[in-house]
Order: structure tokens, then C-alpha cells, then sequence
């Protein structure tokens, strides 16, 4: 005798399940896909909003809000070549002596040769540095200065480098006003190596002209100093002869 049949039932059943199961499978990978493409175009979008938003602003009008927060890794190399320094605006006068250009006032120790200011093979005073006034005026002024308390043809002299580029030199001459002696006459000279004037001056007392001298292709400059009248100087009565604010330019 043969084996009963499988109820029919059954089978309809079963592929009725897989059929289902096929649907389910077929939405959930066409969600998936549509979802995907909406992620890449959501993503290519926020690339944009991000890296040009004002493009995507030209487009969808100015409602668009953007938040963004980047987080990024950077490693930069930097290859730097050193230059010449910018010039300090406070540069030493000892620049005379090395090719520079003196941004300030000239001073005693950058002179490369130096006379006191005394008579011809008497005793003679050595410049100094110091602030100095001058006839109608309260205001101190740097000064190279030189004690002068012999009577008669007294001098005495500074020289300088000219530094490059250099075309002028420039000062005021005096007498410091806090000198007891108040009779004197200076003539104060720049000339060159070869004695020729450059600039010359008469101070006083009471008078404290500018000097200016022009310099370029002159390799060395001399500041001299020479009393031309003076009376009663001495010791106790004596005067500062003074160059003030010498500076190239």
C-alpha cells in the first residue's frame, strides 16, 4: 500500500513564507539603497555647505544656516633664510667705525683718533661724553665736550670713519651754558684727511649755530676745535667747548 500524500496545505504554506520572505528582503535592500543615496548626496551636500558655503548660499538663498565642526591634522614645514637684520632704531655710534650708519649720536669711544683740547705742547683735557645747555634754551643736549682752562691758541680734535652711504654730517657747536667762563670765541672745523674745510662755525656764549658738512667719498672726517679769543680762563674759570648731536645721515 503507497504513502499518504503530503497535505497540500502544507506546501502552500512554505512558499507562501518564502515568497515573503523575498518581498521583506527586496523592500529592506531598496530602503537601504535609497537611504544610501541619500546619505552620498546629504554628504556631498554638507561637503559643500562646508567648503563653500557661500556658492550653496548663491543658490538656495540666504535661510541656509551653517554648523560645521572640522577637526583637522596639520604638519607644516618651514624653511626660513635668514636676512639682515631690520636696523635697530637705536643702533651704536660705533657703526661709524664699522661701514654702518649711526643712528644716534657719535661719541667719544668710537673716534679712531683723539687730541685733547689744550695749548700747543702744554697739558690738554680729553673729550667727554655728557649733556650739556645751551644759550636760551633749559633743555639738555648730548654733547661731546672738552674742558678748556689754558689761555691763549688752545685746540684739540676727534676723528671719525665715514660709514657707507654716509653724505652729510651734521651737529650743533657751542659753548655748555654751565660754564663760568662766558668771553670765549671757538672756531669749530670739519675737514677732511687732507686738512681741506668741509664746514666751518663760530660759537659763543651766546650763539649755538648748525653745522653741516657734505661727506660723501670722504673716507675720514676731523673734528676740530679752536679757541680764537678768550680772556681771564683758568682753572677756576674755565669753559666747555662743545659738539652736540654729531651724527651722519
Amino acid at each position: 500500500m503507497s504513502a499518504p500524500a503530503k497535505p497540500r496545505k502544507a506546501q502552500d504554506d512554505q512558499g507562501d513564507k518564502e515568497r515573503r520572505n523575498a518581498r521583506r528582503i527586496a523592500w529592506i535592500s531598496g530602503i537601504l539603497t535609497f537611504a544610501g543615496t541619500l546619505i552620498t548626496a546629504g554628504s556631498a551636500v554638507a561637503v559643500a555647505v562646508i567648503t563653500a558655503p557661500d556658492t550653496v548660499r548663491d543658490v538656495v538663498g540666504d535661510r541656509i544656516g551653517v554648523t560645521h565642526t572640522a577637526t583637522a591634522t596639520a604638519t607644516v614645514t618651514t624653511t626660513v633664510t635668514a636676512g639682515p637684520a631690520a636696523p635697530s632704531p637705536q643702533a651704536s655710534a660705533a657703526d661709524a667705525t664699522t661701514g654702518g650708519t649711526a643712528a644716534t649720536s657719535l661719541t667719544r669711544p668710537a673716534a679712531v683718533d683723539v687730541d685733547g683740547c689744550g695749548p700747543p705742547g702744554g697739558f690738554s683735557n680729553d673729550w667727554l661724553d655728557r649733556s650739556v645747555t645751551l644759550a636760551g634754551s633749559d633743555e639738555q643736549f648730548n654733547a661731546m665736550t672738552c674742558r678748556v682752562e689754558s689761555s691763549g691758541a688752545v685746540a684739540g680734535y676727534l676723528d671719525y670713519v665715514v660709514p657707507q652711504n654716509a653724505t652729510t654730517f651734521t651737529a650743533k657747536v657751542g659753548i655748555d651754558r654751565a660754564s663760568p667762563n662766558t668771553s670765549a670765541r671757538v672756531r669749530f672745523s670739519v675737514v677732511d684727511l687732507d686738512d681741506n674745510v668741509l664746514a666751518q662755525q663760530v660759537a659763543t656764549y651766546t650763539n649755538a649755530p648748525g653745522i653741516t658738512a657734505r661727506v660723501s667719498g670722504v673716507p675720514r672726517i676731523r673734528l676740530k676745535m679752536t679757541v680764537v679769543k678768550s680772556s681771564g680762563v683758568s682753572g677756576s674759570n674755565y669753559f666747555r667747548s662743545a659738539w652736540i648731536n654729531p651724527s651722519f645721515g
